[in-house]
């Protein structure tokens, strides 16, 4: 008998006793550990809602990580983020990043941050004066030649405005690109400096509420499902501190599948607060589609690269394991659960 109830203890017992003299005093240093500080660029923009989400819901204090949002133009953000001046940054699809990485400076895509959903309502896309329409004089795609159209240059709405032009047999020589601020869009369809625009939301409605404008041809009718902007590290999370960006990780795409769920009241609340877009105006938009599992589509990156190497806007294409690290969405993603199909 007293063998039996020897081997009890040891078997049984001992372990358990293990556990808690040495697990759990293991769990409460971690818990009560420093947090770590991290700096994220970024803008009152819809497509920044997880961020905010992540921050407002504790998402990130969960993951003992203290992070403090800061705005910095992209010009400035990409020498910041290969210094380790910032951790984080999240920019639209452009070739300002691809460049930096070309020239070997040391940042990588982590994340996608947003794409125009195929389905649904309309996030984004091309805007014209109802005059236009209603007089015949843009009733074909081909009608567009010699217009005066409103382009965000070396980013995915150029990319977008060749793929339309290649459709209707014409090329970006065949139009005049102005580039003017999205709240400048408006007075300028109205007095005619422009004839066209691309625009996304919550400018998009913006635009069309104005009362003279009208969506011509959506986005997602020539690039459906296109991903419009991502999350980027730089060395100080890439290399002196992975585990920080795991858990950054966790924390972000946790908040992506609560904005997801969209416009609920907690949602719009934190929206609100952050962005100060109008309740109302908020109520109308087509809400920002992000996907659940942050990963990127590489093979649409790819085509990105090779249409703007070909118009002169990349000084070389690189590899997809230069510009993309799937490591940490991969993490977030077993801590997490795979979101459901």
């Amino acid at each position: 008998m007293r063998n039996l109830i020897e081997r009890f203890f040891v078997s049984v017992l001992l372990p358990i006793f293990i556990f808690l003299q040495v697990g759990v005093p293991a769990a409460s240093a971690q818990q009560t550990s420093k947090p770590v500080d991290l700096t994220v660029v970024t803008f009152p923009f819809l497509s920044f809602a997880p961020f905010f989400i992540a921050q407002d819901e504790g998402f990130f204090e969960e993951q003992g990580l203290r992070v403090k949002f800061v705005k910095m133009s992209e010009a400035a953000a990409i020498p910041a983020l290969v210094r380790g001046d910032i951790d984080v940054w999240g920019g639209l699809l452009g070739t300002n990043f691809l460049n930096a990485m070309s020239r070997g400076a040391n940042i990588k895509i982590v994340s996608e941050k947003g794409y125009f959903s195929s389905t649904g309502c309309v996030a984004a896309g091309l805007i014209t004066r109802k005059a236009l329409i209603e007089s015949g004089e843009l009733d074909s795609l081909s009608k567009i030649k010699g217009r005066r159209v409103d382009i965000r240059q070396s980013t995915y709405q150029e990319y977008f405005m060749d793929k339309l032009l290649e459709k209707a047999g014409l090329t970006p020589d065949d139009i005049e690109v102005v580039d003017v601020s999205p709240p400048g869009a408006i007075g300028a369809l109205k007095g005619g400096q422009i004839d066209l625009s691309v625009a996304a939301e919550p400018w998009l409605t913006r635009v069309l509420k104005a009362g003279n404008n009208v969506l011509w041809i959506p986005m997602r009718q020539v690039l459906p499902d296109l991903e419009h902007a991502f999350i980027e590290y730089g060395p100080n999370l890439l290399e002196k501190n992975p585990e920080a960006g795991k858990r950054f990780m966790i924390a972000y795409l946790k908040a992506v599948r609560q904005a997801n769920q969209g416009k609920t009241p907690r949602n719009m609340e934190i929206v609100i607060k952050n962005t100060r877009i109008d309740q109302k105006l908020l109520q109308d938009i087509c809400w920002r589609t992000w996907r659940d599992d942050g990963r990127m589509n590489t093979q649409a990156m790819l085509a990105f690269q090779d249409w703007a190497f070909k118009r002169g806007l990349l000084e070389g294409k690189i590899p997809v394991e230069q510009f993309w690290d799937p490591r940490f969405v991969e993490h977030a993603n077993m801590v997490l659960g795979e979101p459901k199909k």
